[in-house]
Parts: structure tokens; C-alpha cells; sequence
């Protein structure tokens, strides 16, 4: 990453809870897939950080999720550690519609667990997307920046700062840190990339692939 992050990381820690509770959970009959996400996978986890696992499962298995529950809260007993686990199966997973930030997390998601090559199937599915999909959001997002920080007319000024000139600093401030917003949308869809949740997108776009070049007056 092109930033650090301050802070003692635990990731050591993390991932050995993570792969002590995996090799408990894999042998079960009927486990599907395991994946690991969040920290794990970003390789930083402190104090504020919990411990991101997914568990596929075949079918509608109760008797399985009980055990898995029961498993965790050992877990989270043992290593006084707090464990965010999914449980599911993969049907309803294929017919659950995921919000962006879930998109983006299982985009990132670490397979460590898939022995009939599901788990894989199922994310590939989940994440595929049209030719025209990364088109159109640039597109939108574009237009919509046009708007904000490109004044249709000469001095007309931009949104923020026709707020300015109105007499309302609160509704300039918004309009310049919802530019800001889009221009991060953009930059996210330039690389190909879904958004992460908003506590993470400042500091996930650091290391995006393709950044625009800055100049220095």
C-alpha cells in the first residue's frame, strides 16, 4: 500500500486464530468453501479490528450452522477475539443480491478453503459484470462531476461556490465534499474496481493500480 497505518498490527495473531478455526471447521461434512476477508486479507488488524471468515455451506443444514456457531464462540472465548463469520449456503448466496461494499469485499476475498472448486464458482458469478458496466459508471460519474466543478458558464462559478455567494457555507461545504466523492467514484471505476465501504475508501484508493497525476503550482 502506498500508506502505512499506524498502530501495533496483530496480524501474526490473527491469522493463526484464523487458521486454527478453519482447519476445525473444513472437516465438517457439508462445508462448501471458507474464505478469509477484512483484515485478513489487507494484512493489518489491531485492537479496532475483528476477524473477517466465510463459511459456504451445501444446503439448508441446521445442524451444521449450529455447530459452526458453536465452534466460534469457542473461539472468540479462547482468543478473546472478535470473529464477524457468515454462514452460507451457496444456494441462497447465489440468489442474494450483494450491496457494492459487499461486492467489493468478496472481490478481495482470500479462498482458503474450496475442494469441489464452488466456493470460486459462486464468487466469480457474483462479481461478473457487463462489458458496458465500468463504461457507464464512468460515464455517470463523469457527467455528474462536469456538473459540479464545471460552471456552464464563464464566471458563473462552481455549485460550492454559488453556495458561497448565497450565504450558506454548510450547503458550499457539502456540494465540495460531494465532488470530492465523486471524483473517488471515478477513480475507482477507472481502475475497474467496486467501491468499499465509505470508512475504508479514502485510504483503499492509495493503492489503486491507476491514480491521476498531481501538479504542483
Amino acid at each position: 500500500m502506498a500508506a502505512r497505518l499506524k498502530g501495533r498490527n496483530r496480524i501474526g495473531y490473527f491469522k493463526k486464530v484464523a487458521a486454527e478455526f478453519a482447519s476445525k471447521i473444513k472437516v465438517l461434512d457439508g462445508v462448501a468453501g471458507i474464505l478469509f476477508i477484512g483484515g485478513l486479507v489487507r494484512g493489518f488488524a489491531d485492537e479496532f479490528s475483528d476477524l473477517g471468515i466465510v463459511v459456504f455451506i451445501k444446503g439448508k443444514n441446521e445442524g451444521l450452522k449450529k455447530r459452526l456457531i458453536e465452534l466460534w464462540l469457542d473461539a472468540e472465548h479462547r482468543h478473546n477475539v472478535e470473529i464477524d463469520l457468515e454462514i452460507h449456503s451457496i444456494e441462497d448466496f447465489m440468489r442474494q443480491a450483494l450491496d457494492e461494499a459487499e461486492r467489493w469485499e468478496f472481490s478481495k476475498a482470500e479462498i482458503v478453503f474450496d475442494p469441489d472448486g464452488e466456493a470460486r464458482k459462486a464468487l466469480t458469478a457474483k462479481l461478473r459484470v457487463s462489458k458496458r458496466f465500468w463504461t457507464k459508471r464512468i460515464v455517470i460519474f463523469a457527467e455528474c462531476l462536469k456538473w459540479y466543478c464545471c460552471p456552464t458558464k464563464k464566471d458563473a462559478g462552481t455549485i460550492a461556490e454559488v453556495w458561497i455567494k448565497r450565504g450558506d457555507l454548510t450547503s458550499a461545504h457539502y456540494c465540495l465534499n460531494y465532488a470530492v466523492e465523486l471524483i473517488i467514484k471515478l477513480v475507482f471505476a477507472l481502475n475497474k474496481e467496486f467501491l468499499p465501504s465509505p470508512k475504508w475508501r479514502i485510504f483503499r484508493s492509495y493503492s489503486l493500480k491507476w491514480l491521476p497525476k498531481t501538479t504542483r503550482g
